[in-house]
Formats: C-alpha cells, structure tokens, sequence
C-alpha cells in the first residue's frame, strides 16, 4: 500500500468518525431535553405545589391530626371538612393549575422516557393505561379508591419529589396530584401514561 492510499483512508476514516459523531451529537441533543427548560418547568411545578401546602397547612391548623389511631368516623369528618375549605378557599382551580404546559411537557417527557428504559408495566398490577372516560378527573374532587394505581417507584423516582401527604397517583392513562389529607384531587395530566 503506497502512502498516499494510506493517508487517503486515514483521512476517509476520520471523516467517517466525524460524521457519525456529529450525527449521534446531534440524535442525543434532540432527545436530551433543554436544561434551562427543564429548570423552569421544575422551579414552576415547585412553586405551584408549595403554594397548595401553604394554603393546606392554614386551613389545617385547627383540625385535629391525621393520626392513624383515631376514630375512623372523625377521621373522615376531618377529611371531608378540609376538602370543602380547600374548596371554597380555591374557588376556579382547574386542570392545568399546577401541571402548566411547561410543566406538563417535562412530566410527559419524564414519563416517556422512564417507559422506554423500564418496562414499569410490568411493576404494577393491571394496566397503567385505562379508560379515562370511567372517572371524572375534576380538580378539588375526590376519586374512588378503585380507579386510581399507585406509581410505581421506578417512575416515581424519576419525577420532582413532592411534600408529605401529597402523592402521584395514576388514573386511566392521567397522571395526577392526589392530596391524601383531603383525598382530593390537586390536578391531573392526562395522557401523560399513554403508550
């Protein structure tokens, strides 16, 4: 092999290396989300949150505790109690308070991407995707027991981490804010568990 075939497919080499370097730079820019985006979206979801948990706390104070070991029956009273002032104290909250579209946008990519590294199908009982049409996914509103699927800790590590007593949930194919002291729900994002 003379020399300048040798340089020629080095050069050819490196070009190749070039190229394809530069293609999986850019395949891997396109499906990493933006960092300022992603910052934004988080500062905004936290700041929202934090706001229902300063307004539960005030409307909480004078309840008695959530403890356990009471009385079933006056358990539930409290609950009840605290889901009406939650309501009348946010009047018009509506789906999309909290999961904004900013917000919504880093929920769905979170979730999709957690769905395609693990198969978190196969760490709940039934199906993650439902019929979202079975229940009425009102802000303010309870839901029952039987629609709602916890989610499962692989994903659930994966999204911002919320304050005691509020939970992600699953309903249908809706991902949602539940409040376990009133058991009502904060805000919903549908379609966000969707294949």
């Amino acid at each position: 092999m003379s020399p300048r075939s040798f340089r020629r497919g080095i050069l050819g080499s490196l070009a190749c290396v070039w190229l394809l370097a530069g293609w999986l730079g850019a395949a891997a820019h396109v499906q990493t989300p933006d960092p300022f985006e992603y910052a934004a979206a988080v500062r905004t979801f936290n700041q929202r949150i934090d706001e229902y948990v300063v307004l539960r706390a005030r409307l909480e104070e004078p309840l008695p505790s959530f403890n356990a070991r009471r009385d079933p029956w006056s358990l539930m009273l409290t609950r009840r109690y605290l889901a009406s002032a939650l309501r009348a104290a946010r009047p018009r909250a509506r789906q999309g308070d909290i999961f904004t579209p900013e917000v919504a946008s880093m929920f769905r990519a979170l979730v999709a991407r957690a769905f395609g590294e693990i198969d978190i199908e196969g760490l709940v009982e039934g199906s993650l995707v439902g019929d979202d049409d079975l229940v009425d996914l009102t802000v303010n509103e309870p839901l029952p027991a039987w629609a709602m699927t916890a989610v499962p800790g692989a994903l659930r590590d994966r999204l911002p981490p919320l304050p005691d007593a509020i939970e992600y949930r699953i309903v249908g194919g809706a991902l949602v804010l539940w409040d376990a002291h009133a058991e009502i729900l904060i805000d919903a994002l549908p379609d966000a568990c969707a294949a």
